[in-house]
């Protein structure tokens, strides 16, 4: 699937788009990853901390559960050259798509990365047959809700896990058909 007007091509469930800066390649995780994912984590979350009343789930997370992600095959990473970039998690909760733990290197950070990670998983749970996609964000950090607003995500739900305030975004997937008016089965 090549998207108009970008470098992206989906192959394999491999994104490669080229930008004047790097290539960008998507795929899975591997266990020797898991000291580079924690730290990404920890990098990208530790501005996050400060505004919140308790430390980020990610941020508790040890090495042994993303391991466990990593050889469930839910765990991916973003590279640039041979370093990575990024960091997401993706799998399925029913027929609904679910993104978490997405992270990006400060360093890369403004390079439309994020952008492209959140695109593989559309794409990815799309080849699924995920009927839509799910993220969480904190209701405190406004810049999450804006940006996955602008990539499509609307708020479907907010609640409170552990004292802070959690909005759930989701993007659906299918595409409502038009049914004719002569449809011998409409109601």
């Amino acid at each position: 699937m090549v998207y108009p007007n970008r470098n992206i091509e989906y192959r394999y469930l491999v994104v490669k788009a080229m930008h004047n800066y790097a290539e960008i390649q998507i795929r899975r995780a591997e266990l020797s990853e898991v000291d580079a994912i924690k730290d990404i984590l920890r990098e990208a979350y530790k501005p996050i901390k400060k505004e919140l009343s308790r430390m980020p789930g990610a941020l508790k997370e040890g090495m042994d559960k993303i391991a466990r992600h990593i050889q469930m095959g839910n765990q991916y990473v973003a590279l640039i050259g041979n370093e990575i970039a990024g960091t997401m998690r993706i799998g399925m909760r029913g027929q609904v798509g679910v993104v978490s733990r997405m992270a990006v290197r400060e360093k890369f950070r403004n390079r439309r990365i994020g952008t492209i990670m959140v695109e593989y998983a559309d794409n990815l749970l799309d080849h699924q047959n995920a009927t839509c996609i799910e993220i969480e964000v904190y209701g405190s950090i406004d810049y999450q809700a804006d940006y996955y607003d602008r990539m499509g995500f609307s708020e479907v739900e907010r609640k409170e896990r552990a004292g802070e305030e959690i909005i759930v975004m989701r993007k659906d997937l299918c595409e409502e058909e038009e049914i004719p008016e002569e449809d011998e089965f409409r109601i």
